[in-house]
Order: structure tokens, then C-alpha cells, then sequence
């Protein structure tokens, strides 16, 4: 499936990540070597992120979402702040920040990155493969609900008289044994009307490191996450991004 094409995507972060199982940490001239092949590449700002922390949703209902600290990583940000790569020996990501610019110029950045990243660890299987995109959906002060934009959201209740805040997702399985998440939450940074975070998160795991493979099963998480996308919003966003 191709990615349909607006002028004004919803996509606040486009997130690739590919996960290992380290036998051993990397010393520091690791970190130093992949932050000077992505400097040669024109990311030159250098971040330690040792001390972040991810929340982790469960794959299967019924357990709560859990907070870790991530392993040391690297990362490495172009000049402008909305490209960057991601390094350590357990991990490459590769992320894309608003303003996204297309598939077609998101995958060679997964791709480019990617080619570091192998110069410098020799990866030889992977453990999962993650896509993730991150859409923020203002519904403003006009609306009068969520609904006009967005089709992924619990259903209107019967015994109040309005929702404030709510959280909706659902864990997806393919035949294949690949697995997407879906979530939609509403934002409470908004300041000014309501906003909707609608978060689609892609995993398949142990992908064949062989680039054509990998290329394909890139593709085809891709192709998923954007039907999702789809699937999720209404003809109303959809003319106000403006299709092109």
C-alpha cells in the first residue's frame, strides 16, 4: 500500500527501531566511533541519553504499563532538530520529527543510519523490529467531540454527560505473528480546545537481517501502520490535511 501524501500530516514523530540481544556492552570508543560516522553524515549534535526512561504498554490486556530506564545510547541529531539516530549495543532507531517529509524520505534516513550502525557492531540477528508513528490531532474550540476527526475512540457513554479524558487501544495480530498496537488517548497538554494523540506502534520480531529481507519486511510494517492510520481517521481530517 502507498502512503497517501498531505500537505499538513498529523505525524508529530515517525520512530524505527531495531532491537538486540548484546553479549557485551560497548566500550567507549563505540560510542565515539558512530558518533563520528553520523557527523560525516551531517549529524553533528551528540546527546547522551543514558539516563531517559521509556514506557512500555503490554502487548497482551490485562497488565499495567511499565516505566524503564533505557540502556546507555547514543544519539546523534542533525543540525535542525528533527532528524536523529540512535545507538547503543542493544539498539538503532532512527527518528523523524515534525515536520514529516514522506516515506520516501524517511526510509533512506532508517536506511542510511542503519549502514552505520553495522559498520560498528556487525549485528548479525535482531530480536524485534518496531515502526511507530505518533500523530497529534487537534479537534479545536468549534468541535464538539473527538468524533470529527477520528473514528478510533471508546464509545459515547449513556449514563453521564461527557468525557474528559479517556484512553482506547487495542492489540492487533497477524497470520504472520506480527502484532500492531493502536492507541488513542486525549493529549492534556492541550491549552486551548482538545487534542488527540493517536499512537500506531508496529512489532515483528526476529526480522531477517539480509538487506532485500529486511527492506521487504520494512515495507510491510509500513504499509500496515498507515492502513491503521487510515482506518482511524475521518473524511473531515483528511480534506483538512489536504491530500496531494
Amino acid at each position: 500500500m502507498n502512503e497517501r501524501r498531505y500537505k499538513h500530516p498529523t505525524i508529530l514523530e515517525a520512530v524505527f527501531e531495531l532491537g538486540f540481544q548484546s553479549a557485551k556492552p560497548w566500550g567507549i570508543s563505540s560510542f565515539v566511533e558512530f558518533a563520528g560516522l553520523a557527523k560525516e553524515r551531517g549529524y553533528p549534535l551528540i546527546k547522551d541519553a543514558a539516563q531517559s526512561f521509556q514506557v512500555t504498554f503490554p502487548v497482551t490486556g490485562g497488565s499495567a504499563p511499565t516505566m524503564m530506564p533505557v540502556a546507555s545510547r547514543v544519539q546523534t541529531w542533525n543540525e535542525e532538530g528533527t532528524q536523529l539516530w540512535q545507538a547503543s549495543p542493544e539498539m538503532f532507531a532512527a527518528n523523524q520529527r515534525a515536520p514529516y517529509k514522506g516515506w520516501e524520505a524517511f526510509l533512506p534516513h532508517i536506511l542510511e543510519g542503519l549502514e552505520l550502525y553495522r559498520k560498528v557492531a556487525s549485528p548479525e540477528q535482531a530480536e524485534v523490529l518496531k515502526l511507530q508513528y505518533v500523530n497529534r490531532i487537534e479537534v479545536g474550540v468549534d468541535k464538539n467531540s473527538p468524533l470529527d476527526f477520528v473514528t478510533f475512540l471508546p464509545p459515547e457513554i449513556q449514563y453521564a454527560d461527557g468525557i474528559v479524558n479517556f484512553v482506547c487501544r487495542t492489540e492487533q495480530f497477524f497470520v504472520d505473528g506480527e502484532q500492531m498496537a493502536v492507541t488513542s488517548t486525549r493529549d492534556l497538554s492541550a491549552t486551548i480546545g482538545v487534542a488527540v494523540i493517536l499512537d500506531i506502534l508496529y512489532t515483528a520480531t526476529k526480522p531477517n537481517l539480509e538487506q532485500s529481507a529486511l527492506i521487504s519486511t520494512i515495507g510491510k510494517a509500513h504499509s500496515r501502520v498507515i492502513l491503521a492510520f487510515e482506518k482511524s481517521i475521518t473524511d473531515a481530517l483528511r480534506e483538512r490535511m489536504e491530500p496531494v
